[in-house]
């Protein structure tokens, strides 16, 4: 550490979580789901029908045939991780709102 140290900014943190739900944030940090458990979760949490800030935006269709495959390729990659991320947030927002996560 040493010198390094020197520069390294204060963190400030807030309230501890569960150690549970530490244990299960600090997996899911660290391993690689697979892919038919991602694919499950991010159909199990859809958008609801009232929030379209939770709906993935794509590319309108001629725009998407203009574009060289590679971007193409970039876009489909970042589409599926802004339905990871939206499903996790569907799956949070139902939590606080009272809604059962689990169906």
């Amino acid at each position: 550490l040493g010198v390094v140290s020197k520069f390294a900014q204060p963190k400030s943190s807030g309230q501890s979580l569960q150690p549970k739900l530490v244990a299960s944030i600090d997996f899911l940090a660290t391993h690689q789901l697979q892919d038919q458990v991602l694919t499950e979760a991010m159909n199990r949490y859809k958008a609801p029908n009232n929030c379209n800030s939770l709906n993935v935006p794509t590319v309108n269709t001629p725009i998407w045939g203009n574009i060289s495959s590679g971007m193409r390729a970039q876009e489909l990659k970042l589409q599926k991780i802004l339905k990871l991320l939206t499903s996790g947030i569907t799956a949070f927002a139902r939590s606080v709102d009272g809604t059962d996560v689990s169906t």
